[in-house]
Order: structure tokens, then C-alpha cells, then sequence
């Protein structure tokens, strides 16, 4: 690949960011209302009710939730769906609102020519979430929903990246050259892009984890050591041991390796219910 094209490329990631130009499309209506009623003081279970009716795929994916085997322990099946926002509650159904959000924004149909990497980023993107809610769903200064909406969030600036590598074939064909630009540019741009959908400072940091990390301090875990962590147990390989008392953010978290199979655990089970209830979605 021409050096040129690359400088371009790079050079146009940077202005738009210097810029405040990074922009994906809005999330749909129902998310932005969701989450307006969840902010308010005091819930109303009516009006999420009515928000959430509006959106025929979201119905059908709570009512899978609710009737899954991760929520409905007991088995008693539900059939309505104030019942199922009953048993989920409001920021599961906010989560579900987001991850079928964001699974649009990826596996749309207008992406067809970078669709198998948007793919890879997507499953990843699924992991980390669910690796995310079982870290935080152990400390009670993190919430376990938000965790896993920032894991959902993570990767979104490599989905800017790619759809902009369409107008540089010669870039989008350079494996090693993308995957740098990828690597490199995505934890700002996503950043910038969850900012531009105003959600909370603490989860728009945890899309730049590295930055924003502190040294070991007797404060509580934040959202950035719970997606640090979560984002280094997923990269970590069988052959190369991860020394987790030298790690700050595990400290914080309690991460050991006693409690590990435990994670695990947590992990793959909360993994394969998000998968199971989101495959069908449109």
C-alpha cells in the first residue's frame, strides 16, 4: 500500500477527532427514551412499559430473556410483558435496547464490504460485556448492567474506523496497517463517539481504559478497571501466565487466581444467555 494513502487515512482520523467530527448514527428513539426515564428521580414502570411496546423486536427479545433459563430459574413462564420488565428490570431492558442498538450498527446491511471484520469485532464485543458483568457482578461499587453496557460500547470505535478504510481500498486491503490504526485510534474515537451519545462520564472513560487508570489506592474498583481487567483475562493465552497480584486493577477487584474458575463460570453462562436471546434479533 501506497504510504500516501495510509498518511491520508490517518491524517483524516486525526482532524475529525481534533475536530469533534466523530460521529455514528444516533441511537434509535426507544434507547434514548429508555434511559431518560431510567435517569429520572422516580421510574415510571408505565411509561418504560409504553416506550417499550413501540419497538416489536425489543418486546419479542424480553420476553426470551425473561423466559430464559438464566432468568427464569423457577421456570415459570411469562406471557406478558409488564411481567417480563418485572423480572428483568429496568437497565436489563435498557441493556437490551443497547445490544440490539449496537448489533445493528455492526451487522447492518449497508456494511456488507467490511462485514466479516465487523462480525469479529462483534462477537468480541459480546465477550467482553459478559466478561464485564461477571467481574463487576462481584463488587457492589460497580453495577454489573453498566459493566456490561460499556463492554458493549468498547469496540465501537473500530466500527467508525472501518467504515471510513472503505474509501482507502488499498488501506482496507493492508492487514498489519489497519489492524495498527484499529489498535491505536479506536479507544479515542469510541470515546469521543459515547460522548456524542451522552452517556456518563465513567462509562465513556472505560472505552480509553489505559488513560484513565490510576495507581493502586484504597478507592473502589472504577468501570475502567473492570473493563481493563475483563479486556486483559480475554487476551490473556493459555501458554503465558497473567501474574494478577501485580496488577493493580485485579487488586481492586479481587481478582485471584482462587476465584477464577468462578469467573469463569460467570463469564460463559452470562455469555451464552446474551447470545441465545440475541440471535433471532433483526
Amino acid at each position: 500500500m501506497p504510504d500516501q494513502e495510509k498518511f491520508r487515512f490517518i491524517s483524516l482520523l486525526a482532524s475529525e477527532l481534533a475536530a469533534n467530527e466523530i460521529r455514528l448514527p444516533s441511537l434509535p428513539d426507544v434507547v434514548t427514551r429508555i434511559r431518560s426515564q431510567l435517569e429520572k428521580k422516580h421510574c415510571d414502570f408505565e411509561q418504560v412499559s409504553k416506550l417499550v411496546r413501540v419497538d416489536p423486536v425489543l418486546v419479542s427479545r424480553l420476553f426470551v430473556f425473561a423466559n430464559s433459563a438464566y432468568h427464569n430459574q423457577t421456570g415459570d413462564r411469562i406471557d406478558s410483558l409488564d411481567a417480563a420488565i418485572a423480572r428483568l428490570g429496568f437497565e436489563l431492558v435498557r441493556n437490551t435496547a443497547v445490544s440490539l442498538a449496537i448489533k445493528q450498527l455492526f451487522l447492518g446491511e449497508k456494511h456488507k464490504a467490511i462485514a466479516p471484520q465487523l462480525r469479529k469485532i462483534w462477537a468480541r464485543s459480546m465477550k467482553l460485556s459478559a466478561m464485564a458483568f461477571a467481574l463487576a457482578q462481584r463488587h457492589k461499587e460497580v453495577n454489573e448492567e453498566t459493566a456490561f453496557m460499556c463492554g458493549l460500547f468498547h469496540e465501537v470505535g473500530k466500527l467508525y474506523i472501518l467504515t471510513k478504510a472503505k474509501d482507502f481500498p488499498s488501506f482496507l486491503g493492508d492487514t498489519k496497517s489497519l489492524n495498527n490504526a484499529l489498535d491505536e485510534w479506536h479507544p479515542q474515537i469510541g470515546k469521543n463517539i459515547v460522548e456524542a451519545w451522552k452517556f456518563p462520564a465513567d462509562v465513556c472513560e472505560s472505552l480509553d481504559a489505559e488513560e484513565y487508570l490510576v495507581e493502586l489506592t484504597h478507592d473502589a474498583p472504577s468501570m475502567v478497571d473492570v473493563i481493563y481487567v475483563a479486556r486483559l483475562l480475554l487476551d490473556a493465552s493459555g501458554d503465558e501466565a497473567v501474574d494478577l497480584e501485580a496488577i493493580p486493577s485485579c487488586v481492586k477487584l479481587a481478582v485471584t487466581e482462587e476465584v477464577m474458575p468462578a469467573i469463569v463460570s460467570a463469564y460463559e453462562e452470562k455469555l451464552q444467555s446474551v447470545q441465545q436471546s440475541l440471535a433471532a434479533a433483526a
